[in-house]
């Protein structure tokens, strides 16, 4: 399987969409205007640095994403349920942090939970806690070709070629 950076961002806003519905879940983008998105989850990608190889032509990275849980000063009680929000958020990503199948990446490690920068922005009507994680990702496609699968079922006693089928018998 091939992917790139685009298909995991989209493959966990989409997971995100599904799974918080009356948020706002989108890129984040520090110039938007953050307090008419809230609540809302932004998602960014930190840093790209890269994994060791493994031999099989993808670029292999150990990405560090975010997701910036933003609630407006209205919410009562904004500090429990800010830190809520980013539990439910950490608790997501951990249960469910495998956004693409087929090998291409791996489970979410090092999930934490902190105050986001804005918080000394309270008063332009929004704070936010920030769910931070790093996950390893094997972008592109893979050089690595399997040899040939036989199919069916076949027997030999003491054969003396493996890849000789006239010394098998199928079953």
């Amino acid at each position: 399987m091939n992917i790139n950076l685009t298909d995991v961002h989209d493959a966990i806003i989409a997971a995100l969409k599904d799974r918080f519905l009356k948020v706002t879940v989108d890129s984040y983008n520090p110039t938007q205007h953050l307090s008419s998105l809230a609540p809302a989850c932004l998602l960014d990608i930190e840093e790209l640095p890269k994994s060791p190889d493994v031999g099989d032509g993808r670029y292999p990275v150990q990405a560090r994403f975010s997701i910036h849980c933003v609630l407006g000063m209205e919410v009562e009680n904004l500090q429990i349920e800010l830190r809520e929000f980013a539990v439910a958020v950490s608790q997501f990503v951990y249960e469910n942090g495998i956004w693409i199948s087929g090998s291409v990446l791996e489970k979410p490690l090092d999930i934490e939970a902190y105050p986001g920068n804005f918080r000394k922005d309270t008063r332009h009507g929004f704070d936010s806690f920030v769910v931070s994680w790093s996950q390893k990702l094997y972008l592109g496609a893979s050089t690595w070709q399997p040899d040939n699968v036989r199919d069916g079922i076949r027997v030999a006693t003491n054969a003396n070629d493996e890849n000789d089928l006239s010394e098998y018998r199928e079953i």
